[in-house]
């Protein structure tokens, strides 16, 4: 049998696409609505895909005109009415506390029973630090950041140890003092102490994916990249392909549509693969890079419409080549994405 190829599908308003809102089923006040993104998770929970991820930025996004809660709590949302699903939402890193990112994730972690992930990224755009006040960051000053914002946040996972908490009623004990442990990080920039808030999650570290050559390879989990020729590596992190796709349907060819959509709001490189075309082609060109690399990161040009024919087309060639397995109900992200749950750093004998 082959290795389970992992599906992730971006549920970001209309799709990647600027124009999608326009071609929506929903209202554009909708794109957002809390039971718009219940229906995509549905779906893709049903159709076994390994996991939902949610775009997030400081500054206003062009595809999204009525503005919307934040990735965490979009995500957080979905927690109770989903199961098996990983939850993936985007935080960025530059100018936000590492220490409410950390307690963020673990609280989405303890929610979901050990389903949550991160992708950690940078903030380039000088706006988003007028924003804030923060002087602005940027070339390597930007890579340091990110990497010493998510060394502090898998400190801070690990300052509780496993079985910290022990809710000793007898003596109104709730915590063994001696396994919550001391994080103290100051980078010159900004300093945190520890430990978290939160007890250690269901995961220990929850499931880190950032963009290729972004993190040090110790420091992330998974590896989202744009390059097709892409392969994973023996002992290195899972490689997951960004790709952008349009489908066919019954009253246009992908082409047309993305011509269309266009034509209202041209599409920017995010430097992700794109492949238009018929389902059953995208169904062959997915099942090639399959072996390559761990899996792909779908992002629909319009999520109504791609979806659907996504599910109609692709995915059924997928699953015949049994590519596609569904996440088994309560298995954590880590253990359907294969990963072993790591040990806690601070953990005493």
């Amino acid at each position: 049998m082959p290795d389970p190829f992992h599906l992730l599908l971006d549920v970001d308003g209309g799709g990647w696409h600027p124009a999608a809102w326009r071609r929506s089923r929903s209202a554009p006040a909708d794109v957002f609505s809390p039971a718009r993104l219940r229906g995509f998770a549905v779906t893709a929970q049903a159709q076994g895909l390994t996991a939902l991820t949610f775009e997030d930025s400081p500054l206003p996004d062009a595809r999204n005109p009525v503005g919307h809660l934040d990735a965490v709590q979009r995500a957080a949302f979905l927690a109770g009415t989903t199961e098996g699903v990983g939850l993936v939402p985007v935080v960025p890193t530059t100018y936000t506390e590492p220490f409410h990112v950390a307690a963020q994730i673990a609280s989405l972690d303890h929610s979901s029973a050990g389903r949550a992930g991160w992708i950690a990224t940078a903030t380039p755009e000088p706006a988003a630090a007028r924003a804030v006040g923060l002087p602005a960051l940027a070339g390597e000053d930007l890579r340091t950041e990110l990497a010493d914002v998510v060394g502090a946040v898998r400190a801070l996972w690990d300052s509780w140890e496993d079985d910290a908490v022990v809710r000793d009623v007898a003596t109104g004990r709730y915590v063994d003092r001696d396994r919550l442990h001391h994080v103290d990080v100051d980078t010159g920039r900004w300093s945190v102490k520890g430990p978290l808030t939160v007890p250690r999650s269901p995961q220990g570290q929850s499931v880190v994916l950032a963009a290729e050559g972004a993190l040090p390879a110790g420091q992330v989990d998974v590896v989202l990249t744009g390059d097709p020729a892409a392969r994973r590596t023996a002992g290195g992190p899972l490689v997951v392909v960004e790709v952008e796709f349009a489908l066919d349907t019954e009253a246009a060819p992908a082409s047309e549509r993305v011509a269309a959509l266009d034509a209202d709001a041209p599409a920017p490189d995010r430097g992700r693969v794109r492949w238009t075309g018929p389902g059953e082609g995208f169904a062959r060109f997915l099942a090639d890079l399959s072996g390559r690399v761990d899996g792909v990161r779908l992002h629909a040009a319009v999520l109504d419409e791609d979806l659907r024919q996504l599910v109609r087309t692709t995915l059924p060639e997928l699953r015949a080549a049994r590519l596609l397995r569904a996440p088994l109900s309560g298995s954590t992200l880590r253990s359907t994405l294969g990963l072993s749950r790591p040990a806690n750093r601070f953990a005493t004998a």
